[in-house]
């Protein structure tokens, strides 16, 4: 599960959720008043459905603090590389100032301050002109970004001629025993068909909390009769397909050379762990 601060509010919410099922189960209006005499009261069947409910939301919050841990690594690794880059810049910069005078007083000027003048409308018209690009570029990746953190990628769902897509979402999330979410703006096929290939469903939702709380809960689909073959994904751009699919082609080739490990992606790097004995 990759970190962010989005994934904290969905997990927030189905914790709050889950005590307030507890309660409401156990009887009793708030935690203080949950104790074992309360507890002992329910049959064994809805005692064993809240340990289930528990547990799965323990272990979400073990997988939650494992990426939080992994991403705050990731950070101080990325602050040093910056701080590395940054003196490099800077020497470079300081190496072509000193290239620059250096040429400029062998073309015949006499000071400092010839240099200078002669050399500053330019770089600024330069650098006007570079940040302008970059700062354009910048927002339309930022945009880019915002507006695909909303859509939900699935995977593998069956296609079939005059099918109606949106009914057949809602069963595969009914199958995950979630409802799909209130407010979606569209929910389409992407890409050109092909003979004997299943194209993708893009899904369109309100916000990226729907969409962070699909993915959390994903893995359901794996105890689905109809659904054992589809996934959910993020709705990556050109550059992060494209940098999955290297992550991909890596984990195959990991997994090649040894099975008997469990690989995974999180945080844009493969991952292992040892596979649970039976």
């Amino acid at each position: 599960m990759d970190f962010s601060v989005s994934k904290l509010h969905v997990h927030e919410e189905l914790m709050k959720k889950t005590l307030s099922e507890v309660l409401t189960e156990v009887k009793v209006s708030k935690l203080s008043e949950l104790n074992e005499e309360s507890l002992l009261k329910l049959q064994k069947k809805p005692l064993a459905n809240m340990i289930i409910s528990l547990v799965n939301v323990f272990e979400m919050n073990l997988s939650i603090c494992k990426s939080a841990a992994e991403r705050i690594d990731e950070l101080k690794s990325e602050q040093i590389e910056l701080q590395k880059n940054l003196i490099a810049i800077q020497n470079h910069q300081i190496e072509s100032v000193k290239a620059t005078v250096k040429s400029e007083m062998n073309n015949g000027l006499k000071s400092w301050s010839d240099v200078v003048k002669k050399n500053t409308s330019q770089v600024q018209s330069n650098l006007l002109t570079t940040t302008k690009k970059t700062v354009k570029q910048v927002m339309e990746k930022v945009n880019e970004e915002e507006r695909k953190s909303a859509n939900l990628m699935i995977y593998g769902l069956p296609e079939v001629e005059n099918e109606k897509i949106a009914i057949a979402v809602d069963e595969m999330f009914m199958s995950m025993n979630l409802s799909t979410p209130k407010v979606t703006f569209d929910c389409y096929r992407v890409g050109k068909k092909q003979e004997g290939k299943t194209r993708p469903i893009r899904l369109e939702c309100q916000n990226r909390g729907d969409v962070d709380f699909a993915l959390v809960h994903s893995r359901r689909l794996k105890n689905s009769a109809r659904h054992s073959r589809v996934y959910l994904g993020p709705d990556r751009s050109k550059e992060q397909r494209l940098e999955h699919s290297l992550l991909v082609k890596q984990m195959k080739e990991l997994i090649k050379k040894d099975a008997t490990k469990h690989y995974y992606i999180r945080n844009n790097r493969v991952l292992s762990a040892d596979r649970d004995k039976p």
